[in-house]
């Protein structure tokens, strides 16, 4: 019974989207293929829908909600504002990968995870300073990752 009304869901969202778009492929509507980053978004919260009710909970569902929700977010900014701009916003993919292994941190009180976050949210910080402010501050990150090296050893402290 569940399984059907998953699949009528589905095929009423397909069927809505294929109106849509042919719509605006024969000038009736505008702007909907603007709209495409809504299908990460969705999946995502799918992902993270399945994390929270399942009776187990597999972290990997919680990583790609968290990651592809991000990437959905984030291609919808692309999308009102200029994909030119992904040359200097590229570390955002590793915030974004970051974000998910602090998810996993938080969710799971594992000190890897925590470390995996650190390291890619550090990555994150670095090349974004280098590449999209000034390539002067790269030897903040020696700071970055010292403070991070901290946060980790008081983590441990408290976990040991």
């Amino acid at each position: 019974m569940r399984h059907t009304k998953t699949l009528f869901f589905l095929a009423v969202i397909l069927m809505a989207v294929g109106a849509l778009l042919t719509l605006e492929n024969l000038g009736l509507v505008a702007g909907v293929s603007r709209h495409w980053p809504i299908f990460p978004l969705i999946l995502g919260s799918g992902f993270l829908w399945l994390y929270r009710h399942r009776p187990i909970r597999d972290s990997v569902l919680l990583w790609l909600g968290v990651f592809i929700s991000g990437l959905g977010i984030f291609f919808y900014g692309l999308n009102f504002t200029s994909w030119r701009l992904l040359s200097r916003l590229w570390p955002v993919f590793l915030g974004l990968v970051g974000l998910s292994f602090l998810a996993l941190g938080l969710a799971s009180r594992s000190l890897l995870f925590h470390a995996f976050a650190t390291i890619f949210v550090g990555l994150f910080l670095v090349f974004t300073m280098v590449f999209s402010i000034s390539f002067k501050l790269w030897p903040v990150s020696f700071i970055i990752f010292g403070a991070a090296l901290l946060v980790l050893e008081m983590l441990q402290r408290r976990g040991g």
